[in-house]
């Protein structure tokens, strides 16, 4: 009987044990101005994304918002999302997904961050950019933030525009996914197009990674 009531007081304290660690909440403190890069994988355009913008690194981003912090100390993200440039609570972007990883741009262009998130607030409701072409009126996630720095301070870019490419890495053909979505939008592929995209930024020299790739719960 003695040993019957040990196995189960073993039995029990494993599971509060592992129930406490299923909860286990991140601590990170964040800042306005924060990026946070999210690995959505939850549909086919985000693999879409991914698996062309992932570079050697094979990093596994398809969306990035810039954290705001309000005078309460409530945290928000700023965003360009299907239904347009959004402000949207924390708790609620990371019910999409919580494999995220925050960087923070280096302490030189502090300075540049209230006047980048006055410019991107003025942008909510801006429709979503759903060809990924710069220089109009709608925007897509990674140009958000974009336009934020350059339209914004000294103007000088803090993240570099690259040649897009929709191509597979290994064959060089058009990946099947990006040949059909632009045939259904009537528009060519803009292959070579200046742009960038979130993998590209989490690499800027610009910005350090406080908060690494995780799954991650936040107080």
């Amino acid at each position: 009987m003695t040993f019957l009531r040990t196995i189960l007081t073993v039995l029990v304290f494993l599971h509060f044990l592992s129930c406490d660690n299923l909860q286990k909440k991140t601590q990170f403190e964040f800042r306005k101005g924060d990026l946070i890069f999210q690995d959505l994988n939850t549909d086919s355009i985000s693999e879409a994304i991914e698996s062309v913008t992932g570079g050697e690194k094979k990093l596994n981003f398809s969306h990035v918002g810039i954290v705001d912090v309000d005078s309460k100390g409530n945290i928000y993200v700023l965003e360009a999302i299907s239904k347009g440039v959004s402000l949207t609570q924390l708790d609620s972007f990371l019910l999409r997904s919580n494999k995220v990883a925050i960087g923070r741009l280096n302490t030189k262009l502090n300075t540049r961050i209230d006047a980048a998130m006055t410019y991107g607030k003025a942008l909510l409701n801006f429709p979503y950019d759903n060809i990924y072409v710069m220089g109009d009126s709608t925007y897509y996630c990674s140009e958000l933030i974009y336009e934020m720095f350059v339209n914004t301070g000294d103007s000088t870019e803090v993240f570099q525009l690259n040649p897009m490419t929709f191509k597979d890495n290994e064959s060089g053909e058009y990946l099947p996914f990006w040949v059909e979505y632009y045939k259904n939008l009537g528009v060519d592929i803009p292959e070579g197009k200046p742009g960038l995209n979130p993998n590209g930024m989490f690499q800027s020299q610009n910005i350090e990674i406080v908060l690494p790739y995780g799954n991650h719960q936040f107080n």
